[in-house]
């Protein structure tokens, strides 16, 4: 297969080429409005897999399969084009001039974290995808920069760790710790089209082994883990002897044995015990709840602390796009995105964070759901209220009525916990505060 290639670099050019528009558009995805950029983000498999299993729609079954079947028929290009957290690494790899040259397979590492992580998917948890998905984190740390000044420990711990992964092993990451890389990693390894060293043409110069990001080859031993290996077209266009191929693997060219294979009876046990010590694994997000020094107030669509901590990998999509500047990252009062009303209010005609949400932390809404959906209440205070009437005049239910020299009435039915009225309010005498359960008015 492209036999016109072998040799040449333009497999690598392609690839680069490709890379550098895709990282534009996640970087667009997170720092403008521009809507088709998000949605395209939305095609990210670690997303889609997360969201399989809380709206089990054709669309995002549709995305997983397509990209199971890329995977299986050309391998883990999606780690090397599509992935922004993966060319992040290639970005700081290349700042450094790291290469990697041979890596351990840490076989059971891998498959113990894909194991914990689709049992925990499956129960609605995304506590382990919460650190490990690499969405997630390339919006953590891109988004980090944004809000520097809200320092804490999920601002700039995931990028220092990045960098020291990436001087250590380079892409180790996303070889060993990455629990995406390792679903298209088994399907490559089992796919159709495969990278391959030519034993007649390698001269073991150990070239390829000293550009590959990934650790995959062997120059000695004339091979290559397709497992492993990312597609990034390095060795390709490096090989003076031209002895790396791509395509269906000749079957003269001889296979060598390896004892992983082995494996795959334990890697289903493993599956099966991590399911099962899991199976109550729901009390992970109570307990996160349970951590939180005040139930927090939640965009709408969120539901309760419980279902977001359970299904929100604080990828900060939502914290960019909200118009009314009240989404906020996770701090040291709240493991989650939340909602902070000192910064302004729920804009009323805005549903954003509920269209952009990659995972379904955030279910979708209508406008008119969204406009009434309750994420809080009011608690005002009648000594320290001013009876300037300005909270009724911008509360968009009509939950508070004002009539002159008066403390406003409220109306608790109406109210759908805005922040309008707190945001507005000069005597501080109004805040809305967390309820337990997110519900239609």
């Amino acid at each position: 297969m492209f036999k016109n290639f072998r040799g040449s670099k333009k497999p690598y050019f392609i690839r680069l080429s490709l890379t550098f528009v895709f990282f534009i558009i996640a970087l667009t995805a997170f720092f403008s409005h521009f809507k088709p950029a998000v949605y395209i983000m939305q095609f990210n498999f670690a997303p889609a897999l997360t969201r399989v299993f809380v709206d089990f729609s054709i669309i995002t079954i549709a995305i997983v399969i397509i990209n199971i079947l890329l995977a299986f028929v050309f391998g883990r290009f999606y780690c090397s084009v599509f992935c922004p957290f993966g060319i992040l690494q290639d970005i700081i790899g290349s700042v450094f001039r790291r290469r990697s040259g041979k890596s351990p397979n840490f076989y059971y590492i891998r498959y113990i974290v894909l194991a914990a992580t689709l049992a925990c998917a499956f129960i609605g948890i995304s506590a382990i995808f919460r650190y490990l998905d690499p969405y997630s984190n390339f919006g953590n740390i891109i988004t980090g920069f944004v809000h520097y000044k809200e320092v804490s420990l999920y601002t700039f711990a995931p990028l220092i760790i990045l960098v020291l992964l990436v001087l250590w092993k380079n892409r180790i990451f996303c070889t060993t710790l990455c629990p995406v890389g390792t679903f298209l990693g088994l399907c490559s390894k089992y796919g159709i089209f495969k990278m391959y060293i030519s034993p007649d043409i390698c001269k073991k110069c150990g070239q390829c082994e000293k550009e590959c990001p990934a650790g995959a080859i062997d120059s000695e031993k004339k091979t290559l883990d397709n497992e492993r290996c990312i597609r990034c077209m390095r060795c390709v266009a490096k090989c003076p002897g031209h002895g790396i191929l791509f395509g269906v693997q000749n079957t003269s060219v001889p296979v060598k044995f390896e004892p992983s294979r082995r494996n795959f009876i334990t890697t289903g046990v493993v599956l099966a015990v991590a399911a099962g010590v899991l199976a109550k694994g729901k009390d992970i997000a109570k307990t996160v709840v349970d951590s939180f020094k005040n139930r927090p107030i939640l965009p709408p669509g969120a539901v309760s602390p419980e279902d977001f901590a359970q299904k929100c990998t604080n990828c900060g999509l939502c914290v960019e796009h909200c118009k009314g500047k009240i989404l906020k990252k996770p701090d040291a009062d709240y493991e989650t995105v939340h909602i902070d009303f000192s910064k302004g209010k729920c804009e009323y005609n805005c549903k954003n964070c509920s269209d952009i949400c990659p995972t379904g932390a955030i279910r979708k809404m209508t406008l008119d759901e969204k406009q009434n959906c309750r994420i809080g209440l009011v608690k005002l205070d009648r000594d320290m209220c001013s009876k300037c009437g300005l909270c009724s005049h911008v509360c968009p239910k009509g939950a508070l009525r004002h009539s002159a020299g008066n403390v406003p009435e409220y109306l608790a039915a109406k109210c759908i916990g805005c922040g309008a009225c707190q945001n507005i309010c000069p005597a501080q005498a109004i805040e809305v505060v967390s309820i337990k359960k997110q519900s239609q008015i």
